[in-house]
Parts: C-alpha cells; structure tokens; sequence
C-alpha cells in the first residue's frame, strides 16, 4: 500500500524577510536564509511595500543566487505605491522550487533610492527527510 503526505505530513511555514529599505539602494542583498532541502511552491512568494519607495528609478527584484529575478520581477511590483505584490510568469513563481543546498532569497534593490521600505514573504517546506545521504 502506497503512502501520503498526509500521513507524513508536510513542515510548511511562511518566513518574513528583513526589512528592505533605501539603505540597501545600489546593492543585492540576502534578505532570507533557505536551508537544504526546501521546497518553496509555485506563487510561494510576495512583497509587501509598506512605504512607497522614491529617489531615482525605484525597482526591486527578488530572486536567488542562480536567478536574480527568479522570485518576483520589478515588473510585478510598483515600488512607489504601498501594496502587497506577486508575480505570475517568473520562472520560480510558475514551477516553485527545491532548494536541495542551502542558499538566500536576494533583493536586487536599484540605486539612487531615498526613501522606502517592504517585506518579503515566502512560503517555506521542509523535505530535507526526502534529501538521499
């Protein structure tokens, strides 16, 4: 007889990230830590601007070290209206995806910015007990 999550169960959480603010302008920073062995789900993440960002262009990718826009593309996000935000066709966004080695969740924040600040959220499980040894 075969088995189900449901009988193993799935330790799924949502994570916060560190505030992004125009403190970060001009640089990538690791705004989340994903350990191995996670999976993050197709639409498993969103930003939340809780003040507008201004000063230059503002625009903010979130992503990962393989994929810098991965997560969330500055497309999907208006930066300088306070908003939760997602992203429909990101290659992460679309497949999810397993991270089997540890790596960040990234925001690419654009430069010149002076005011601002947001949150990312991501919907984190943990499958390191499916990882082979």
């Amino acid at each position: 007889m075969g088995s189900s999550t449901e009988q193993y169960g799935l330790k799924g959480r949502w994570v916060r990230s560190r505030e992004i603010t125009e403190a970060d302008t001009g640089t990538t920073v690791a705004i989340l830590d994903v350990p191995a062995g996670t999976l993050i789900p197709p639409h498993g993440a969103l930003i939340v601007v809780t003040t507008l960002f201004a000063g230059g262009t503002p625009s903010i990718d979130i992503g990962d070290g393989t994929t810098t826009d991965g997560w969330i593309d500055t497309t999907a996000i208006t930066e300088a209206t306070a908003g939760t935000y997602a992203d429909v066709d990101a290659a992460y966004a679309v497949t999810g995806k397993y991270y089997s080695a540890a790596d960040t969740i990234d925001a690419v924040v654009s430069a010149s910015l002076t005011a601002g600040n947001a949150y990312v959220f991501v919907y984190m499980i943990d499958v390191s007990d499916v990882i082979d040894d």
